[in-house]
């Protein structure tokens, strides 16, 4: 009879029966969890895009029971005595524990005629006479519990109290999932199907060995890539064969290796992959995935899950016919665009002379898989340098206006939001010249001001990771001379800026709860240097507060307008009017933004 320590089960388990009734450890030679935003752009893009493909208006909750499975892949764990240890699996299950936590907040703000699922049950275990957390990680305990009793403090006072890797992390991902979550998502119709749907048809694969090491063996076996292709030396056999010359065959196969080479050194690991998902996109695919339940995937989604299998079975749309198709599509077309790709990175990444609006909207960006193929998309190889500048600022420019105005009038800008609107707006601007793409894009900015309200009076604070951002673009707008952006995006730094509340409750010295919306409002928030919140926080008046905050230019854009015995809702009132003013400048596209073209 074998010996339990040579057992290996595995079974689907569905997320509400993993993270339910047990208690997981996470060794301390595997704990820190490094998931980054788009990590968690990428999970929730999937999930909601699944649960959307089924969901029809008018749906119950008993209806979701019923709709497609999502498969998240493996949890290896291994079971020795009573305890169970995350092998591996631990990025995706701290994350859907970050979800469940904002799903708990998100159902406490509606109004549903369901019964809503008890979340805080996928979150803690009561076993052997005590309490904890399912993923029993003393060093996260705190920040988890934070998380769900005080979300909205997070970005101040805790950063500073637990300061290692995976805690930074933790914060970081739970902010980006308020922001990414997608807004139809939220309605009261909406969110118990989807709360429904995760727990019960989100299957994980549970892996459970008996030992340590045969939890290892397995983890080692599924994570060996062995000599499988990718999908990028899949499309290079396919090209490759096409061309019958042998010289021109082994020429472009040289490029080919050089060039996939310098993309994957020069800007990340896998870039390849990304590239041909954006080069592909931008300049071929013609047909998205209609919105109906059921629908089958096309152009765009098929690019980026099989591109190398969409363009054999895509030649004419990708004008290749004849053996020199395929060899000017590797020496020409790939080299001018992987290039293009590269430096668009560059731009993105770094401070480049010349490129630096591009490098500070990365700090609030949209996904890339839609944001590369959108500022490729009117770049044409025969382009000169200045004009291929002009197009890249003017895309990037819109992409700028379009995220914030999205951002300040509480929509989304996750991938699965705004997808069909970039892929429409990449066909649109595809192939076309400076002053058309700059008549297109004006037209474009006209019809967001209509749709969207932007920054109104009495703005609710309701997203502190964006709001951050806001004021760093009003601060560098108005002092550029004086900061590297990067300077006023918060980080760990003592000299680094936190978001801070300038007035509290006491300063309107009125009991009247109406008066909250002053207190609540976006104006009533400023950067601060960390070093300065504590004498900040000393000051008990209204005027010694707005004297501090003038005195270390805090509040440039409102200084001219300050007196003494202004009260906080002049103040706010005040600022909002400001604020205001300055998105429409800062987020406008006008016929002097042609200056792009020229410069």
């Amino acid at each position: 009879m074998a010996h339990i320590a040579n057992k290996i089960d595995a079974k689907d388990k569905k997320l509400s029966e993993i993270l339910y009734g047990q208690r997981y450890r996470i060794d301390s030679f595997q704990r820190e969890y490094r998931w980054q935003r788009k990590h968690i752009e990428a999970l929730i893009s999937d999930l909601s895009i699944s649960f959307l493909n089924n969901y029809k208006q008018g749906d119950f909750i008993e209806d979701s029971v019923s709709y497609d499975c999502y498969y998240m892949g493996p949890v290896v764990l291994c079971e020795e005595g009573n305890e169970l240890s995350v092998v591996d699996g631990q990025q995706r299950l701290t994350s859907f524990t970050l979800l469940l936590i904002f799903l708990y907040h998100a159902q406490s703000k509606i109004n549903s005629n369901d019964e809503l699922r008890n979340l805080v049950d996928h979150l803690y275990v009561r076993k052997g006479g005590k309490r904890t957390l399912i993923l029993n990680v003393e060093s996260r305990k705190d920040v988890i519990e934070h998380l769900l009793t005080k979300p909205n403090e997070i970005f101040q006072e805790v950063e500073e109290e637990y300061p290692d890797e995976s805690v930074v992390n933790i914060l970081s991902r739970y902010q980006d999932i308020t922001v990414l979550f997608p807004e139809e998502l939220r309605e009261n119709g909406v969110l118990p199907l989807f709360v429904e749907w995760l727990l019960e048809r989100v299957i994980l694969i549970e892996v459970k060995a008996y030992s340590m090491e045969n939890a290892y063996t397995i983890f080692e076996t599924m994570n060996d890539r062995g000599m499988t292709l990718s999908p990028t030396e899949i499309l290079k056999g396919f090209l490759l064969s096409k061309i019958t010359d042998e010289n021109k065959s082994e020429e472009a196969n040289e490029f080919w290796k050089n060039r996939i080479s310098k993309l994957n050194r020069d800007t990340k690991l896998d870039a390849d992959l990304d590239f041909f998902r954006a080069w592909l996109r931008s300049k071929y695919a013609l047909t998205s995935r209609a919105t109906r339940s059921g629908a089958e995937n096309e152009d765009f989604e098929l690019i980026a899950t099989q591109f190398n299998s969409w363009v054999k079975n895509n030649t004419k749309k990708v004008y290749l016919k004849n053996p020199d198709d395929f060899y000017f599509f590797i020496i020409s077309d790939f080299d001018f665009y992987s290039d293009l790709y590269i430096k668009v990175f560059e731009y993105k990444n770094y401070n480049v002379d010349g490129y630096n609006e591009v490098y500070i909207n990365n700090f609030y960006p949209i996904a890339d898989s839609i944001y590369y193929p959108l500022m490729i998309a009117p770049i044409t190889k025969i382009d000169d340098g200045d004009t291929i500048r002009g197009k890249l600022l003017l895309v990037n420019k819109f992409i700028d206006i379009y995220t914030n105005l999205r951002s300040l009038s509480n929509k989304s800008i996750t991938q699965s939001s705004i997808r069909y609107y970039i892929y429409d707006l990449i066909k649109e601007i595809r192939n076309v010249d400076a002053f058309e793409l700059f008549k297109l894009l004006e037209n474009k900015f006209l019809d967001l001001k209509i749709k969207e309200e932007g920054f109104k009076t009495y703005q609710l604070m309701n997203n502190w990771g964006y709001y951050h951002y806001f004021y760093a673009r009003i601060l560098y707008f108005i002092r550029d001379e004086d900061y590297d952006f990067q300077e006023l995006i918060r980080n760990r730094k003592q000299n680094s800026y936190v978001l801070h509340r300038i007035f509290d409750e006491n300063d309107l010295e009125l009991d009247d709860p109406t008066f909250n919306p002053y207190i609540d409002s976006v104006s009533n928030y400023c950067l601060i240097r960390r070093y300065h919140l504590e004498e900040y926080n000393s000051k008990r008046t209204v005027k010694t507060k707005l004297n501090f905050l003038t005195k270390n230019n805090y509040l440039p854009e409102i200084q001219n307008h300050m007196n003494d015995k202004i009260n906080v809702i002049d103040f706010i009132i005040l600022r909002d009017n400001i604020l205001e003013s300055l998105q429409n400048e800062i987020w406008s596209l006008s016929k002097n933004d042609r200056f792009y073209l020229y410069s």
